[in-house]
């Protein structure tokens, strides 16, 4: 894996934009990427929805895929933007997220009640990655 490669996907997930990535298997994928996370056996994987490219089953895309990120030899960043799947069957309270997560889609809703006047006035949520000094 290319030290990079890591960068560019959390970048993607942040910024909700397309992936494309080239494979361990040569095949080039396009890639919504909405979670990467550490799985039982400490890999780190990506539950991706792919919109093109290569299948090595033949299926063609759109699907939901999984990645070992160990496995993707290249990728770059698409200025090509989309929304999480939530209908096609993203959670991003699935509890396979839940122990080891490296970046995931966040949900914008806040979990309490405030009214559209008091979140205006309150500004954008700070990211989850902030460092207190």
């Amino acid at each position: 894996m290319q030290p990079n490669i890591l960068r560019l996907l959390k970048q993607a997930i942040a910024e909700q934009r397309c992936l494309a990535v080239r494979y361990r298997d040569g095949g080039a994928r396009v890639m919504e990427p909405h979670a990467a996370y550490t799985n039982d056996r400490n890999e780190i994987v990506v539950d991706c929805y792919q919109t093109g490219g290569f299948s090595a089953s033949g299926r063609k895309p759109p699907f939901w895929k999984r990645l070992r990120l160990k496995k993707i030899t290249a990728a770059s960043l698409l200025k090509q933007t989309f929304e999480p799947r939530v209908e096609e069957g993203f959670s991003p309270e699935k509890p396979r997220y839940k122990n080891k997560p490296v970046a995931i889609i966040a949900n914008d809703e806040p979990s309490y009640m405030y009214s559209p006047e008091a979140l205006q006035q309150m500004g954008p949520f700070l990211p989850d990655d902030r460092k207190f000094h």
